[in-house]
């Protein structure tokens, strides 16, 4: 089972078969086992512990093993990657005590037996609690409202800023300077993620990894392998086999 919860700045994934070889990323990585120690190797080390967060571009694997685990990557640059930064410092991980783990250990188990937003969003406010952080409660632009309507009906044949910008009659500069400052990352990074986004959706809806690469516009199927390589460790293939994709955003 994978389980594939998409939000504007982390992707979560709740899995009992991922089984992910030593990479790393430029995204914060949080990793959570319901029955328990984790299958995390970080760096050289294997920490003895069922919740741990490893921080940005740090090398790790990690097998779930059949168990129910769970695990999101964070964008560094969001309102809650930054938070982190400043929580990990030089760190290249963190253990998550007990008492804690235990909070959003129950968490996931309620994600796992419903599989709506509703249970995301009650660990999303758990994770933020464990690690002292208030969320961001930001109202969005209008204008950053209609972009994000317009990534939901686009075509990907056309991912330049200008051409949103145009859209929206205001400059590619004020249109990016926008969406940074309210939702938190870069609109390139963002637009990215984006691409990746509609490649799994029609991958998850039956087209081949070839096709869905090239409509989601990406260079090549090999230029899209490697970006899911890279973020998740594994083949592209493996990481959609039995899939269920949800939106959270």
């Amino acid at each position: 089972m994978n389980r594939i919860y998409w939000d504007l700045d982390r992707i979560s994934v709740l899995t009992d078969t991922m089984d992910a070889s030593s990479h790393s990323h430029a995204m914060m990585q949080f990793f959570i086992c319901t029955e328990g120690k984790l299958n995390l190797k970080v760096g050289k080390e294997r920490p003895d512990a069922s919740c741990i967060l490893v921080n940005k571009n740090v090398k790790h694997s990690f097998k779930a093993g059949g168990r129910i685990c769970l695990t999101v990557m964070i964008e560094p640059v969001s309102d809650l990657g930054l938070a982190l930064d400043v929580f990990l410092g030089d760190k290249d991980h963190h253990i998550v005590d007990q008492a804690k783990a235990e909070i959003l250990t129950g968490c996931v188990i309620r994600m796992k037996d419903h599989p709506g937003k509703e249970a995301y969003y009650e660990l999303m406010e758990a994770f933020y609690g464990c690690f002292g952080i208030l969320p961001s409660h930001k109202q969005l632009d209008s204008r950053i409202l209609s972009f994000l309507d317009m990534l939901d009906h686009c075509s990907c044949d056309d991912h330049s800023i200008d051409s949103y910008a145009e859209k929206l009659n205001i400059s590619a500069s004020r249109l990016s300077h926008l969406f940074s400052e309210q939702v938190g990352i870069p609109l390139k990074k963002y637009l990215r993620l984006h691409q990746l986004e509609r490649a799994f959706e029609e991958i998850l809806q039956g087209n081949s990894i070839t096709k869905s690469a090239l409509d989601a516009d990406f260079d090549s199927p090999s230029h899209f392998a490697a970006v899911v390589k890279s973020l998740m460790g594994l083949p592209a293939r493996r990481g959609v086999k039995d899939s269920v994709f949800l939106k959270v955003y």
